[in-house]
């Protein structure tokens, strides 16, 4: 029996904007956080629970994959951590897993080592939107690079030109190059909206 997935998503948070990065980004500041990974096996479990449940039907790296994400969806960033790390290392390293490690050192306050885990992912597959997209995001508001979170968001437009998060990106950059003052945008009302969506189950 096939094993339910989440489909794909990127989660978009709105903050304030901050002194640190006035001087590059006018516009209201974003947390980015990837969609979460396509084609991994996940197990589903009841809030309760204070441990992910073991599934005999999943490999070891299925399920340290598994425990990565049930961590993970309840932001316990360095369980999370172990629980990816422990994947990759049994074999389960792909750009999804790799992606989901960087967000948790993200949330971590460890931006170097998600950088890192970024940079594996779109070296891993170089088609992986999300580990581009996020990177923008990380020099932005972790790495205080302004100018390179835009270099980062404009190869993203060229090369995925067709997302569906094109258009939300180019209104970033946009706010990012003309910021306006004394009004949100209305992209900036939407990344407020973009917190935490509830993940959709997909079948590979």
């Amino acid at each position: 029996m096939k094993k339910p997935s989440r489909k794909p998503r990127i989660i978009f948070r709105y903050y304030g904007l901050t002194a640190v990065i006035a001087f590059g980004l006018g516009c209201g500041a974003t947390w980015f956080l990837v969609k979460r990974s396509a084609h991994q096996e996940r197990a589903f479990v009841s809030a309760g629970e204070s441990e992910p449940p073991l599934d005999t039907s999943l490999s070891p790296a299925q399920t340290a994959v598994a425990s990565g994400n049930w961590y993970y969806d309840r932001k316990n960033w360095p369980r999370a951590i172990e629980a990816y790390e422990k994947a990759i290392a049994l074999g389960a390293d792909n750009s999804d897993v790799r992606t989901d490690l960087g967000n948790a050192y993200r949330f971590s306050d460890r931006a170097q080592k998600a950088l890192e885990q970024y940079e594996i992912a779109q070296k891993q597959n170089p088609q992986h939107e999300n580990s581009l997209f996020n990177q923008g995001g990380l020099y932005a508001f972790s790495l205080n690079q302004p100018e390179k979170a835009l270099e980062i968001w404009r190869e993203y437009l060229a090369r995925f030109p067709q997302s569906p998060n094109a258009p939300k990106t180019r209104e970033l950059i946009s706010e990012a190059e003309a910021p306006q003052s004394g009004q949100r945008s209305e992209v900036a009302r939407w990344l407020k909206n973009r917190t935490q969506p509830t993940p959709t189950p997909s079948v590979r």
